[in-house]
């Protein structure tokens, strides 16, 4: 695949049933509860950055708060668009580092590791400036990301998932370029249909993530190892990273 796998319809419509199955919506509901009461202010106007098929939009709109919903996939928004109903969530297709709204949300979510895709440094940095100016003066940014430290101690050289119709997925991960990225491999075995992909993605300690937030003007507020506000440690499974556009220049 290009470097521009996330683009790629066919990634989606392949690989997007077992990334968006009735067990991660269930959790997606469950981190959106736990991060609501992380953040303890309600968040108000909510803009989903890589929103898929809307494992948060969805809860969160059923909460009340009004989101706008962002993905490249045309699949995956048709699914948002089936399941949303009346909810008050604007769906969007488009690419995030095009997107800006000014000063128009008090929160912006990028979950599961949407924040990282691209190849160039250029391109996250456009996607800090973007949220920045698209955030209101004290407005919220949350990334969550699998961090650095967590892939060094938890990453195996190949590890299997046996489906219950019995598909397997094998999945090939391998930190490169300094342990800046994650390079993984995935074969799909589907009877006798073989699926192969290969895709990228930026990875941070936290040390870096906090820097590099610094640099695009936002106030660290925390990090964390989990949605309930664990430490974020060597055994943290996650990085919440919470962050802020100051209130005032």
């Amino acid at each position: 695949m290009s470097n521009n796998w996330y683009l790629d319809e066919e990634f989606w419509r392949t690989f997007g049933p077992l990334m968006f199955n009735s067990d991660t919506f269930a959790r997606g509901e469950e981190e959106i509860g736990q991060l609501l009461a992380l953040l303890e202010t309600p968040p108000g106007h909510v803009l989903d950055l890589g929103a898929g098929p809307g494992r948060h939009s969805l809860p969160l709109a059923r909460s009340g708060y009004p989101v706008t919903a962002l993905d490249t996939s045309a699949h995956l928004l048709e699914q948002l668009r089936q399941s949303a109903g009346d909810l008050p969530i604007e769906i969007t297709r488009t690419d995030m580092r095009e997107f800006v709204r000014e000063q128009a949300y008090d929160l912006v979510l990028v979950m599961w590791t949407s924040f990282g895709y691209f190849e160039g440094e250029t391109d996250h940095a456009r996607v800090l400036d973007n949220i920045h100016a698209s955030l209101k003066p004290g407005g919220r940014l949350v990334l969550d990301l699998v961090g650095l430290e967590t892939l060094c101690r938890t990453m195996e050289p190949v590890h299997l998932t046996e489906y219950d119709d019995d598909r397997m997925l094998v999945e090939r991960p391998t930190l490169v370029d300094d342990m800046t990225r994650l390079d993984n491999e995935w074969l799909l075995i589907d009877g006798q249909a073989v699926h192969r992909t290969h895709f990228s993605h930026r990875v941070w300690s936290a040390g870096e993530i906090r820097g590099l937030l610094k640099r695009h003007d936002f106030e660290v507020n925390a990090i964390h190892g989990d949605y309930s506000g664990g430490d974020y440690d060597l055994e943290a499974e996650r990085m919440i990273v919470i962050a802020q556009r100051p209130e005032t220049p």
